[in-house]
């Protein structure tokens, strides 16, 4: 993944986007090794606190052992 607005971490994509919503200026994609993709519009402030929120995200769902998104 070649630009700053996109990273793959533990084999997940993760799209950073600017988007407004509310008190949150970026949202988020997950793509999980499985092809399934989860928005995640409230993001944050700046791209890093979103970078960071999806990178716990992710180390949340493989901390129960999910490889794939469950919802």
């Amino acid at each position: 993944m070649a630009n700053a607005n996109t990273k793959t971490y533990k084999g997940w994509n993760i799209r950073v986007h600017e988007c407004e919503v509310l008190c949150s200026y970026f949202s988020f994609d997950l793509t999980d090794p499985c092809g399934k993709v989860q928005r995640v519009p409230l993001g944050g402030e700046t791209r890093e606190k979103a970078l960071d929120k999806a990178m716990k995200t992710i180390d949340n769902e493989t901390a129960y052992g999910n490889h794939c998104l469950t919802h």
